[in-house]
């Protein structure tokens, strides 16, 4: 038990110890709620949500009264004169014609009309198209979201891992440095040789060098991390997030609650049913459109200052319009056909969609257990590893070794710290895959 209690205080302690001045912690809650809010890609995603808003809108304008108002006032500064018969001579001889001034110095006039759609199959098409299409933008927003989310609690554990690799990583130094400085002193009272000065030069070298990579790892980690969720690059990270083990292995649920809980899977059934309605459209383009109008019309005419006295008018008028199509060289019958193809091509598509999710399922399954299985044996070969190691450097002191057992044995001793580390970090990835294929919360 004091074994297994030790492996998980190490694995627990994965976090990287940045500067704690202005620094930001960062539990693995807190940096989803992060990410959620300041990713850009959900933030572009969530602005084709609000377009699509403005597209049923339009669309819901064809079923909706068109109205407008209308007025004008015209000052004529010149008369137009019109040669107009005002007379005939006595007994039907010829007509008399004299010039008429045929315009007003003022004109004034006022117009209101008002139009709506009684019947439109296409309007109620594009209508409940986009309708649609604003809920596949919904499920793709949410499809992203869940798949982000999820690079973001793996890039959290990543963070986790590289950063606990630079503390196995710098222990491994320190431990060299050690037994460098022993072998130095051996060395100086003739109890070593050369070579095994030389060799520990050797190899505290090497652990440095390893230092410096892991720290080029964890901090590119941690570039990323930060780009993920927004975050400056100037602030330092600590996390906080304390795993006091590995979660249980999950039991997959029935495939009809995957696809019900899967997004994208949602997003396909409704690009589906928009195939459908475009089928519904070219049936319909069969049918007449229908719409009414009324219109209203004031105005009057004058001279001087006056606005009437010259020619006043009031019309009012209300209209039905049929318009019936006939033949219009086979576009609506082919319209229909390629309505069809493209119904039963979403059909296949959604086919395929649900086999790809079942081997996926499938496959995460795998990972999971192959995953776990490499963390109950690296566990089990740690302590093996640390008696091994004990034993070398006892040997060595007592002559019964070479310095290179003890290189052997330590290296051992950091290869299953490391492998450790890698599959436990394996287990968590495979895990939010899983959750993410299985479309879970």
């Amino acid at each position: 038990m004091k074994r297994i209690a030790l492996c998980v205080i190490i694995l627990g302690v994965m976090c990287f110890q940045a500067a704690m001045v202005s620094a930001g912690e960062y539990d693995i809650a807190s940096y989803l709620a992060l990410v959620e809010k300041n990713n850009p890609d959900l933030l572009l995603r969530f602005k084709d949500i609000e377009s699509a808003k403005t597209d049923i809108a339009m669309a819901r304008s064809a079923f909706l009264p068109h109205a407008g108002l209308q007025g004008g006032y015209t000052r004529n500064f010149t008369d137009q004169l019109q040669s107009t018969p005002v007379a005939s001579m006595p007994g039907g001889g010829p007509l008399v014609w004299q010039d008429v001034r045929s315009n007003f110095d003022n004109e004034l006039s006022l117009g209101a009309g008002i139009s709506q759609v009684l019947l439109n199959a296409g309007a109620i098409s594009n209508y409940n198209k986009a309708k649609l299409a604003k809920a596949i933008r919904e499920q793709s927003y949410e499809a992203a979201r869940q798949s982000i989310l999820c690079a973001a609690k793996k890039l959290y554990a990543q963070a986790q891992l590289t950063a606990l690799v630079l503390e196995i990583r710098g222990s491994s130094e320190k431990v060299s440095l050690e037994q460098y400085q022993r072998v130095q002193r051996r060395y100086d009272a003739g109890a070593a040789t050369e070579m095994d000065l030389l060799s520990a030069d050797v190899d505290h070298r090497t652990k440095l060098d390893a230092v410096t990579g892991a720290k080029k790892n964890n901090e590119l980690v941690l570039l990323a991390f930060r780009d993920l969720a927004g975050i400056p690059h100037s602030e330092p990270i600590t996390l906080t997030e304390e795993r006091t083990g590995l979660p249980v292995m999950p039991v997959t649920p029935d495939l009809g609650s995957i696809l019900a809980g899967r997004a994208d899977y949602r997003a396909l059934s409704l690009a589906r049913d928009i195939t459908g309605v475009d089928r519904s459209a070219a049936r319909n383009a069969f049918l007449p459109q229908i719409s009414a109008s009324f219109n209203w019309a004031l105005g009057g005419m004058g001279n001087g200052s006056s606005f009437t006295g010259g020619y006043n008018y009031n019309l009012a008028s209300l209209g039905i319009f049929v318009t019936i199509p006939i033949l219009t060289g086979g576009e609506r019958l082919a319209r229909m056909d390629a309505a069809k193809l493209q119904q039963e091509k979403a059909i296949i598509t959604l086919s395929q969609k649900e086999t790809a999710i079942e081997s996926e399922i499938l496959g995460l399954q795998l990972r999971l257990e192959e995953a776990q299985e490499m963390s109950d044996s690296s566990l089990q070969t740690v302590e093996t590893a640390r008696r091994a190691l004990t034993l070398a450097q006892t040997a060595y002191t007592n002559g019964q070794a070479t310095y290179l057992n003890v290189m052997d044995a330590q290296d051992k001793v950091d290869m299953v710290w490391l492998n450790f580390a890698n599959s436990g970090y394996e287990y968590l990835s495979a895990y939010y895959d899983w959750e993410l294929a299985v479309g879970a919360k």
